[in-house]
């Protein structure tokens, strides 16, 4: 059999190096149906073919219609490729820097079947990003990156740029960004509904806080500080930059550029710092959960902790609500922190990335997949194959998109699944 195989395959290779247009009125001998997507998947469906003394099915694929490849395995022979009664191909592998492309079945047996090739537009077509990135943030109002790069050959020097989606491109001009010290940091935040970059520098007896304009990477403010050391960040996007140092919140005013402080009976070493925009609450996190109750103005009125037994891992906040992801020995549960309540849900391993869109939590952790639950009972409705490791979730005009990194590379994908 793999002889003959072999001496049928030879004048195979010499078609796929025809040109082959896709033409409606190209002759077939096997009709191949209009592909469908399914998130990153491409379903090819096909009549089963009626050639004589039936070998295999194979599926060619080409992004330029010139050169096409093989895109099953006709080599093993326990392959669905060597099934008859089997005529359905699901592509995850096609070509990430591509719009449109081509297919085609072939039918090998005693003489060779052969669909028309047919286009297909894909979809969601991604953005390939190279760059040695240290973080990104989608600028919602603009539909562009705000990209944190650096460079290790220029003495670690770190830099703002932008990247448009739609031309995918980088910006020529870029924004100095100060990160050389242990107590130096960096955020993302919005004011007055533009986004804006916090940097934060000190030098031993005071520091400043730098703030760009993301869009036109200009600085538009400095606010003085005093000597805070490290401490997580957020910003409440009215204007009030928050930072959580051991017995003390430091509230600094994008408005008046000056600060106050907030002095709790707790004292608490925390790991990150969020802004509940939903319940107007700030968390400080760690192997506890510190949660600042705020008035209107994002000023402080009290205080609470709360403890968690038998963590695993740090609480991992869902932006804009009240709720957490924990893992403990009793399995990974979502913890609601205005009922202190816990529930199940289907994951097996802690997220390392959330989002929660329209009463759906999305979740991804260190395999190549996405999980889709539900906010309403935490249940497992779904999980999507990804192309990369997702760090990163952000959505926009019905579509969640996600960013990662390929393996081993300065090569990362902005993806995008439909909503």
């Amino acid at each position: 059999m793999k002889l003959k195989m072999k001496t049928k395959i030879f004048p195979v290779f010499a078609l796929l190096l025809l040109a082959v247009s896709c033409n409606k009125n190209e002759s077939q001998t096997l009709v191949l149906h209009t592909p469908q997507q399914i998130y990153n998947t491409i379903i090819l469906n096909w009549e089963q073919a009626s050639v004589s003394d039936f070998e295999y099915y194979m599926v060619v694929r080409s992004s330029d219609q010139n050169r096409y490849e093989i895109i099953n395995d006709i080599v093993t022979p326990t392959s669905n490729a060597f099934r008859k009664e089997i005529t359905t191909f699901e592509d995850r592998s096609y070509p990430l820097d591509v719009d449109i492309l081509y297919y085609k079945i072939m039918a090998v047996g005693k003489t060779i079947q052969s669909s028309q090739s047919l286009c297909y537009q894909i979809e969601n077509p991604v953005r390939l990003i190279k760059g040695n990135i240290q973080d990104v943030h989608y600028i919602d109002e603009a539909n562009k990156l705000s990209v944190l790069l650096y460079d290790y050959s220029e003495g670690h020097r770190t830099f703002l740029k932008t990247f448009d989606l739609e031309t995918g491109q980088f910006s020529s001009n870029e924004a100095p960004v100060y990160l050389s010290t242990s107590t130096s940091w960096c955020y993302w935040g919005k004011y007055n509904g533009k986004t804006e970059f916090y940097n934060y520098g000190s030098i031993y007896t005071n520091g400043n806080i730098y703030v760009y304009d993301v869009s036109t990477l200009q600085q538009v403010a400095s606010i003085e500080t005093p000597y805070i050391g490290y401490g997580p960040y957020t910003v409440n996007n009215k204007g009030i930059i928050y930072v959580h140092s051991d017995y003390y919140l430091y509230l600094f005013s994008r408005i008046t550029g000056k600060y106050t402080q907030y002095q709790s009976a707790n004292y608490y070493d925390s790991i990150w710092l969020y802004y509940n925009s939903k319940d107007n609450k700030l968390y400080a996190v760690g192997n506890r959960i510190q949660t600042f109750i705020l008035d209107d103005n994002g000023n402080v009125k009290g205080d609470e902790m709360y403890t968690i037994e038998n963590l695993n891992y740090f609480p991992l906040y869902i932006e804009n609500s009240s709720l957490f992801v924990v893992s403990s020995n009793s399995g990974i549960k979502i913890l609601d922190m205005n009922t202190k309540t816990f529930h199940n849900t289907g994951l097996s391993r802690m997220p390392n990335v959330v989002l929660l869109n329209n009463n759906v939590i999305y979740a991804a952790d260190t395999y190549s997949q996405i999980y889709k639950l539900s906010a309403g009972n935490y249940t497992l409705i779904e999980t999507i194959p990804a192309r990369v490791v997702p760090n990163k979730f952000f959505v926009n005009n019905g579509y969640l998109l996600f960013f990662g990194r390929f393996p081993n590379s300065v090569t990362y994908i902005l993806d995008k699944i439909k909503l």
